[in-house]
């Protein structure tokens, strides 16, 4: 991250010029839009319209899409972002202060997204998709998410978060924050992104897209204290000390488990669902490929070989367009349904 100047005032017990800091200035300036003003701003109305004129495969597409956005927010709004927001005062890491100031204002934001997507499929959509009765903190993935390997990321966050957040350990740490600012938001969703980025192309959301600058805006925030927070443990670790050996190790391992779950985002853009909007597989998958080597190998310095993750993700490709899409679907809502039986009346169906 660029260091900007520093403020001409100074604080006892924040320091001003340190880098977290301006993270989370940056974060005070940009990342308080207000999704309710925008809701009263935009409208629902054209994005609805819009909807109503898509075909039910395009409809599909666009549903899956956010789905897994849904999901990844309110995962990393809610366990993920409070168990790292906890790590940040781990001893072993410096400019603890700054680091926690900066992930209230991650936590929010995360929770904003959230926001944003559960009020915008449930007005402009429908609420095929909405089984939150079946969880109430925190509702139970939709079925696409499940269907695919995408909750396999998801739940793998959740697991190394709370992990950072009670050892304190520097390879703890580090996975945590490459599962969470480099795999979920620096490639899943900034790969997302970029589909709903092309969307005006071929369906008109205002609102939608309007929200997604945004939302962008402040993942590219996120991402950029995870590559911080990396870059100060692989130096540690690279000067020799003790403690910080395992860290490099840690960061590649967390990938490798990552990829072939992430590679089930691109469900959604394949021809196995028909890809009516166009989003195109290929172009996808050198999006992230390439996003993992400017990441992982030049600004990292991590020895990722490149043309294994792609084999890895190509050959989950393959597998994947194999799938009957509708038959796994409609197993995981009978799942589902099943279970909302239960949960209504507290017995058998």
């Amino acid at each position: 991250m660029a260091q900007s100047a520093a403020p001409p005032y100074a604080g006892q017990r924040i320091e001003t010029g340190d880098k977290w800091y301006q993270l989370f200035q940056k974060g005070v300036e940009l990342g308080t839009w207000n999704v309710e003003k925008l809701f009263d701003e935009i409208g629902f109305e054209q994005d609805r319209e819009t909807w109503q004129s898509l075909g039910e495969d395009e409809r599909n597409q666009i549903r899956y899409l956010l789905s897994g956005f849904l999901d990844g927010e309110t995962e990393v709004a809610g366990d993920a972002a409070t168990n790292l927001s906890r790590a940040m005062g781990a001893d072993c890491l410096a400019g603890n202060r700054q680091k926690e100031m900066f992930m209230t204002m991650l936590t929010l934001t995360e929770h904003k997204h959230t926001q944003f997507l559960d009020i915008y499929m449930n007005e402009v959509m429908d609420d095929r998709d909405n089984y939150t009765e079946l969880d109430p903190r925190r509702g139970t993935r939709v079925p696409i998410v499940q269907t695919t390997g995408l909750g396999e990321v998801f739940e793998h966050q959740g697991l190394l978060t709370a992990k950072a957040a009670q050892t304190d350990d520097p390879v703890d740490i580090a996975r945590a924050a490459t599962n969470y600012h480099l795999n979920v938001e620096g490639i899943l969703a900034r790969v997302g992104s970029t589909a709903i980025s092309r969307l005006p192309e071929r369906a008109n959301l205002p609102l939608l897209n309007y929200a997604f600058k945004f939302i962008s805006t402040d993942e590219g925030r996120h991402i950029t204290h995870g590559v911080e927070l990396l870059k100060e443990l692989l130096e540690k670790e690279r000067a020799g000390e003790p403690s910080y050996q395992g860290v490099e190790a840690g960061i590649v391992e967390t990938l490798y488990k990552d990829v072939p779950y992430m590679a089930d985002f691109a469900y959604m853009y394949t021809e196995a669902v028909g890809d009516p909007l166009d989003l195109d597989i290929d172009a996808t998958l050198l999006r992230g490929g390439n996003l993992i080597d400017g990441m992982y190998n030049e600004t990292l310095g991590c020895d990722i070989d490149y043309l294994e993750v792609m084999d890895t993700v190509s050959d989950r490709y393959d597998e994947i367009t194999e799938w009957d899409l509708e038959s796994r679907l409609e197993e995981q809502e009978r799942h589902y349904q099943q279970k909302r039986g239960i949960t209504a009346d507290g017995g058998d169906e």
